[in-house]
């Protein structure tokens, strides 16, 4: 098992552990760079130790802090949330006032009303 990105001439792609990560996407398809959010994502929500490893070996900390203040609160569950901003050095008012915001969302089966 692979856990080096796979290289084309043009893009990488994820590496094959990660597949499972991402068993509703074509995984030739999911390059590193241009999903990047895509991939914060999934691993920071739902991802294994050592996919986690991945994420910051092959992404910078103001990569992952950029997502997390541009997407973490609307996305990700609040425990998940408190947890990566803490890895990332977040301050901890940030992360207090992060997690509020991700208690207060509503899921999108929250706001479907049965018919």
């Amino acid at each position: 098992m692979s856990h080096q990105p796979t290289m084309s001439p043009n893009k990488q792609t994820i590496p094959e552990f990660l597949i499972p990560f991402f068993w509703d996407y074509d995984e030739k398809t999911v390059e590193i760079n241009k999903h990047a959010y895509l991939i914060m994502a999934r691993i920071m929500e739902r991802g294994s130790w050592e996919a986690m490893i991945w994420l910051r070996k092959v992404y910078t900390n103001e990569e992952l802090v950029a997502f997390l203040h541009k997407k973490g609160a609307k996305i990700l569950p609040p425990r998940e949330l408190n947890y990566w901003a803490l890895i990332c050095g977040i301050p901890a008012e940030t992360r207090r006032q992060w997690v509020q915001i991700a208690k207060e969302q509503k899921s999108v089966w929250s706001r479907r009303s049965a018919h």
